[in-house]
């Protein structure tokens, strides 16, 4: 009877589950991975092993925190989750780290102590380390710390002999885009890892590779061409493997790697458009997957004459449709309205206007009409468009609208909030501040007129000169 395993399964949880102070630490991980590799769900056995874990994580092999790590993570158990809702790898928009967590539960906090112990991450093998970085981003796990530390581990060991292969190669990519890990020498050598095993990728880990790349930044087109050039031909042997989701991540990271034929030849991008419209007649693709297919759309349309590869007109319409609600719910942030107040009183400034919708679909944050350069979409760019804290480094989403506004016409300029928090007169307050405001519509920072008090106009004027200057930079290095 198909019944009898399940039933064995849940005759031996509820025996295990009043016995698990008798298991010892190897029996304890061999419990959790035989339960979430069934796919069967036992939770108060995983409550039981959680509770014994976490008291004696001490014991445990670098091979048992590894095991127990992934099986409470592929169980999406409450224990290792926590308050954090899994991550995704699907969407260009919104990925994972984003979620403010009160703290990992106990059990992630001490398995993640014992991985940092000294020698310990250096214990596991390849395949082990690419799963413990999955099971981290896959609970949403914020803090750099255990992805330094695996991340440092995997590093020496991605390539032959017994180097990373196959799924894990972009499992453990994806882990450190999901957790906007900022390490360009790991990306590179994932990047040439996947280059070396693409023939061996499914269509899943193509999309997740692809997606992780894209959103880290970290994998520019010019310095990975063995990878980029090999991702066309290989998704196009799978593309029928591709669902909603995978294909609509695929499209998104291609259109953040750049417009150039290089990456996806004419060919090759009809078919891509092709099979989108077929899956999303099928199945329908959901709001965020549109939205990265409006985006693809708006690339096809940076290559310039799309008559063979443009999308159908109704998905087309219904992708810019989706795209235009989401930026409809998007709530301004107080930075962004603090920053036009400031610029209104800036010499040459004739108007200021919020939260504009351009002809693409995209919405700038302030469109700025100036008496010597003209219309201006300036972009406040808090910390939520870079990597990570501190970090300097866009996110491939911020990289990619900043390029399509450029390539209709339109001047943009950026005004990231490290340069803002520079005009600040408190500086005490300056970081904290601009990052709640940008955060949230709720932040306690209001705009009271003393916020950048002693901010002069000429001061402002000037950090809007030398953003346009950046701009102009820009053009001129993307120019052929």
């Amino acid at each position: 009877s198909p019944l009898l395993p399940a039933r064995l399964f849940d005759a031996i949880a509820a025996v295990a589950a009043s016995r698990a102070a008798d298991f010892n630490e190897q029996e304890l991980s061999n419990l959790a991975r035989a339960f979430a590799t069934a796919g069967h769900e036992a939770p108060e056995l995983l409550d039981a092993i959680a509770r014994a874990a976490q008291q004696r994580s001490s014991e445990f092999t670098p091979q048992g925190l590894a095991t127990v790590s992934w099986a409470f993570a592929k169980s999406a158990h409450p224990a290792w989750r926590g308050a954090v809702p899994p991550a995704s790898a699907q969407g260009g928009r919104a990925q994972g780290g984003d979620a403010p967590s009160a703290g990992p539960p106990p059990l992630r906090a001490a398995l993640c102590a014992e991985l940092l112990v000294e020698g310990r991450a250096a214990a596991l093998n390849p395949a082990e380390l690419a799963i413990t970085l999955w099971a981290f981003a896959t609970a949403g796990h914020t803090g750099g710390e255990p992805y330094r530390c695996l991340g440092e581990a995997l590093m020496p060991r991605l390539f032959p002999p017994r180097g990373l292969e196959g799924q894990a190669i972009s499992n453990a990519a994806w882990a450190l885009a999901t957790a906007r890990c900022e390490n360009p020498r790991l990306f590179s050598a994932l990047a040439q890892a996947a280059a070396a095993n693409i023939d061996r990728l499914g269509a899943l880990d193509l999309s997740n590779l692809a997606w992780a790349f894209a959103w880290s930044s970290q994998v520019p087109v010019a310095e990975h061409p063995a990878f980029y050039s090999r991702l066309g031909p290989a998704s196009l042997v799978r593309l029928s493997d591709f669902d909603g989701g995978s294909l609509s991540n695929l499209a998104w990271a291609l259109a953040v790697a750049s417009p150039s034929p290089d990456v996806l030849d004419a060919v090759a991008a009809a078919a891509l458009s092709e099979r989108l419209a077929e899956v999303h007649g099928s199945t329908a693709l959901n709001v965020g997957q549109l939205c990265q297919v409006h985006q693809f759309q708006l690339w096809l349309e940076e290559r310039g004459d799309v008559a063979e590869e443009a999308l159908p007109e109704a998905l087309r319409e219904q992708a810019r449709d989706s795209f235009l609600g989401m930026a409809q719910l998007a709530p301004s942030s107080r930075m962004q309205r603090l920053v036009a107040r400031e610029l209104r009183a800036v010499g040459g400034v004739r108007s200021v206007e919020e939260e504009v919708v351009v002809a693409q679909g995209y919405t700038v944050d302030l469109l700025v009409q100036h008496a010597d350069f003209g219309p201006l979409a300036v972009e406040v760019d808090g910390p939520h468009h870079f990597l990570s804290e501190g970090s300097r480094r866009p996110t491939g989403a911020t990289q990619l609208k900043r390029r399509q506004l450029r390539s209709s016409g339109l001047r943009l300029v950026s005004l990231p909030y490290w340069e803002l928090n520079e005009l600040q007169a408190q500086p005490r307050r300056g970081r904290d501040d601009l990052r709640a405001c940008s955060a949230s519509t709720s932040s306690p920072c209001g705009p009271s007129p003393g916020h950048w008090h002693g901010a002069t106009s000429g001061q402002w004027s000037r950090l809007l000169e030398r953003a346009v200057r950046d701009d102009q930079r820009v053009e001129s290095a993307d120019d052929p």
